[in-house]
């Protein structure tokens, strides 16, 4: 009997060993691919937190009240993933995409929100990732193309051209 019960258990080992490293990994939030080399870095949760974080309150159309977003900026993003210049496409978890102009973005704003008043958020609150711009400090972010540019659920960022 105990000779069955260990052949029985080294059994279910042999069977779910494989996928134990899978559990231990970090959750991919954000995965940026250069469409020129193929070339993909990913970020998950503690990537992005390691990268300088921005905090601002803003209000938004899409939201009531107003709110605070914290992450990183999306130039610090691409910067930590290798990309420099060309044209940014930034792509939410339903495959709504938008190409971001080089203009549309710099070292102050957007960033890339990962948590909203102090906490994470899911995707049932636009989260985990949202590109936000602090809509309040001036009315040119107040227009209907950044409105456009400001992705929740960004899953995905393809960049082309540039570096």
């Amino acid at each position: 009997m105990q000779v069955m019960r260990a052949f029985a258990i080294l059994c279910w080992i042999a069977v779910i060993s494989p996928f134990a490293p899978h559990a231990a990994q970090a959750e991919l939030l954000l995965a940026i691919e250069d469409q020129s080399t193929g070339k993909v870095a990913e970020f998950d949760e503690s990537d992005l937190l390691a990268l300088p974080q921005v905090a601002f309150e803003t209000s938004t159309i899409w939201t009531e009240g107003i709110r605070e977003f914290s992450g990183p900026t999306l130039l610090s993003v691409l910067q930590a993933a290798g990309f420099s210049g060309g044209q940014v496409t930034l792509v939410a978890i339903n495959d709504y995409s938008v190409t971001i102009p080089a203009e549309g973005f710099d070292d102050e704003a957007p960033i890339v929100a990962l948590r909203k008043n102090g906490a994470p958020f899911g995707v049932r609150d636009k989260g985990p990732l949202w590109v936000v711009y602090p809509y309040d400090s001036d009315p040119e972010f107040q227009s209907e193309a950044i409105y456009a540019y400001s992705v929740w659920q960004l899953n995905r960022i393809k960049v082309a051209g540039g570096n």
